[in-house]
């Protein structure tokens, strides 16, 4: 498992250099303009749970790993009521008609998000317990370098409004790291697994499948931000 690790970090390394986190990290944009994105992250703050309850977890169950991965699908499995809260901080509780939301969330600006939480339960369909829990530690890689920018940001506003933002503040960032199969003890829990070649090739195959849905997605938001500031700077 050593080797799955290896290629969760080398990917780590490669994702957080995305343009959309160089957008969080340039602070002569404001703020909330960061975070304009949000609502584009909605199918999988939302979807997250569903993918946990209905994908992840198999119960009951013998084996040693199926049964931390189910712990972790409840642990995780309340999030989303953190991410709606800071919509509405964040004045991103829009407003607006029931067929424009549809055609905004079925619609070409979430087309990739929408994908990451189906095409992760399609690739992970009936695979081995090490191999699911090679896909939530990239997956926990991912939100990793997320949070840790958004957490940032978070930070200023508070500074300004003093709200607190739960979902994109320390506060998840916290809880992340506190999971059972968290990113901090996720080289623990793994190194001393050993797989069959099969199962290391497989692992590897939905690693890099994570990343490259994830970071389909992060362009996506990106993409979204800057029309956010066009709009913008045309009504300003």
């Amino acid at each position: 498992m050593k080797e799955v690790l290896a290629l969760i970090e080398t990917r780590k390394q490669e994702f957080a250099k995305l343009p959309l986190f160089r957008f969080l990290q340039d602070k002569n944009i404001d703020p909330k303009e960061r975070l304009s994105w949000a609502p584009c992250l909605t199918p999988l703050a939302m979807g997250f749970a569903q993918l946990n309850k209905y994908d992840f977890r198999k119960e009951p169950t013998s084996d040693p790993i199926q049964a931390i991965i189910n712990q972790y699908t409840y642990e995780d499995d309340y999030h989303w009521q953190w991410f709606l809260e800071d919509l509405e901080k964040l004045g991103l509780n829009y407003s607006i008609k029931f067929c424009d939301a549809a055609r905004f969330y079925w619609g070409a600006e979430t087309q990739k998000t929408r994908q990451v939480c189906h095409q992760i339960a399609l690739h992970t369909f009936r695979a081995e317990p090490v191999v699911v829990l090679s896909a939530i530690a990239a997956i926990e890689a991912t939100g990793n370098v997320a949070f840790a920018l958004t957490t940032q940001i978070v930070e200023e506003l508070q500074k300004t409004n003093g709200k607190n933002y739960r979902y994109f503040g320390n506060y998840h960032l916290l809880a992340e790291s506190d999971h059972v199969i968290g990113f901090d003890d996720i080289e623990l829990l793994m190194k001393n697994i050993e797989l069959t070649e099969e199962q290391k090739t497989k692992s590897f195959e939905i690693v890099d499948k994570v990343f490259e849905l994830f970071t389909e997605a992060t362009h996506e938001m990106k993409t979204y931000a800057e029309k956010q500031s066009i709009v913008k700077l045309i009504t300003v």
